[in-house]
């Protein structure tokens, strides 16, 4: 009988030589990742909202790094008053650090989004800016379009244009931040209830690494000197990370910007990968493992145009 290999199996052998602490790695990605979910303060005052939360649950913890962000021990807040009313968002801890890194650089300016159905970062980056300011928020599949108005709705964002078009054939367009959270293998979120990972083959690796390459590329071209892409994913490869930022960053002429956040431990970006040599200045990335924080695995890239 040939030897079953699950999923975190197969993940922690494939990146085993890029991983600090093995043991407390492959211990993580088997443990459930307790539920998260961020305050909207567009629909009401934080304090009045987390008390209403904590009438299910008194445990609820806030997060270190992001004051909105909290941990709750149930797993049905999807089904609250709170929720449904638009005062709470459920999402992943990670996804939320994209737009608070930049957070200093969204207020009332132009903000592309350009991956951005369900909403997560949409719905995060209109709260920062206050529902000021202009948000484009695009995406390419129709069916993702619905859940995007849809959240946007719930949560009274007012700023936010949306589009439906394949973002590598948008028109140029200048904005002071872009985001691209692009497709990937989603390996980061193996420790949901619902993870979409599966036995990905190095095939899949190459597919995801075209389209996320033209996704950012298209993000360096239309951005005015000055301005801000920052690039994400939700999975450890690092053909799906750095082998995407090292392409693009000279080409296009990006400068990596150094991320950090207090109450968050990041790794480095890895600069060699299956005898592939990166650029030096690739370290400047940040990768979120999810024993080091408790939480699931993120990439993340902060560029300026030069």
């Amino acid at each position: 009988m040939a030897n079953f290999q699950t999923v975190q199996d197969r993940i922690a052998e494939r990146y085993s030589e890029i991983i600090d602490e093995p043991a407390d790695f492959i211990k993580s990605i088997n443990k459930p990742l307790k539920q998260s979910f961020r305050i909207n303060t567009i629909k009401g005052k934080k304090e009045e909202i987390v008390n209403k939360i904590r009438d299910y649950d008194s445990n609820i913890k806030n997060v270190k790094w992001c004051d909105n962000a909290f941990i709750s021990n149930l797993t049905n807040l999807g089904s609250s008053i709170e929720h449904f009313s638009g005062q709470i968002y459920i999402q992943e801890l990670t996804s939320m650090i994209p737009p608070i890194i930049v957070q200093d650089l969204l207020q009332k300016n132009r903000i592309i989004d350009c991956c951005a159905a369900p909403g997560s970062k949409t719905t995060q980056i209109a709260n920062i800016m206050e529902n000021k300011g202009h948000i484009i928020a695009n995406d390419s599949r129709h069916a993702r379009i619905k859940s995007l108005r849809g959240n946007l709705d719930r949560l009274g964002i007012t700023n936010t244009t949306v589009t439906l078009r394949d973002f590598q054939s948008f028109p140029n367009t200048d904005a002071e931040v872009y985001f691209v959270d692009a497709p990937c293998s989603s390996e980061g979120t193996v420790r949901k209830k619902n993870a979409v990972t599966r036995k990905w083959k190095e095939k899949d690796y190459e597919r995801f690494n075209k389209i996320q390459k033209g996704l950012l590329k298209k993000a360096c071209q239309m951005s005015p000197i000055g301005s801000t892409v920052v690039y994400s994913t939700c999975t450890f490869a690092p053909e799906e990370n750095e082998d995407v930022v090292n392409s693009i960053i000279n080409e296009e002429n990006m400068e990596l910007k150094k991320i950090s956040l207090n109450g968050m431990k990041m790794g480095k970006g890895i600069t060699n990968w299956k005898k592939t040599e990166y650029d030096g200045n690739v370290e400047k990335c940040a990768r979120i493992w999810p024993h080091h924080n408790d939480t699931g695995g993120f990439f993340i890239a902060r560029m300026e145009k030069c």
